[in-house]
């Protein structure tokens, strides 16, 4: 298979620092809709999955934004799936991960940083043009609750709610998802790792998303 992209909706973080819980609103949206579920992750606010991932009780982890939180979040919610966090800091090995869950119906959580930011959770949510001996030049269809903020795709189209450039063309859809600038954006595989050398983990790939 060449291309293959999920029916994912897409959400707007509404402040600078919600990245990740707007990132685990859209894939528990997708994953409640997936099973035909009756979850309760459609009535909670962002803002309250962010404070569950830091300061909720029972979390794994005390530090700020752990991933193993995102993921503890994600199985709180759905129990009969197990989630896990993958790092490599190999091209052929993340992508072939990525394209495996893809193809087995479920997004992936990437964490990534590039010369607009310290750190930034988006979400893969297909892929384009990926052949076998060839992994390295697959595109990565992402939802970038932040717009078009990867400097890969040379765009001022980023921004949080409230923000002209960041909803430029956004708007709200009757299934709870939205439109927005970020909405299934294209990145290749620099654009989902941490690339900064001034920054931790230069180079490493970090990947959330359902171990099957």
């Amino acid at each position: 298979m060449n291309d293959n992209i999920l029916n994912v909706p897409y959400l707007t973080q509404p402040t600078p620092i919600t990245c990740q819980s707007t990132c685990l609103k859209m894939f528990g949206m997708y994953l409640a809709g997936l099973y035909y579920m009756s979850s309760p992750v459609q009535g909670i606010s962002i803002l309250d999955i962010w404070k569950d991932i830091n300061e909720g009780a029972g979390r794994p982890s005390h530090d700020r934004n752990s991933y193993q939180n995102m993921a503890w979040w994600l199985h709180k919610y759905f129990p009969n799936l197990n989630f896990t966090v993958k790092t490599s800091r190999h091209v052929d090995e993340a992508v072939s991960y990525i394209v495996n869950s893809i193809d087995n119906g479920f997004p992936v959580m990437v964490s990534t940083n590039h010369s607009r930011t310290d750190g930034h959770i988006i979400l893969v949510v297909g892929y384009k043009d990926y052949y076998s001996g060839q992994i390295s030049n697959a595109k990565l269809v992402c939802h970038d609750p932040y717009g078009k903020f990867n400097p890969e795709v040379l765009s001022t189209q980023y921004g949080v709610t409230g923000q002209k450039r960041g909803l430029e063309g956004g708007y709200s859809l009757i299934n709870g998802g939205e439109v927005g600038p970020g909405k299934a954006v294209v990145y290749s595989h620099e654009g989902i790792r941490r690339i900064r050398t001034d920054k931790h983990s230069s180079g490493t790939f970090f990947l959330i998303t359902v171990s099957v």
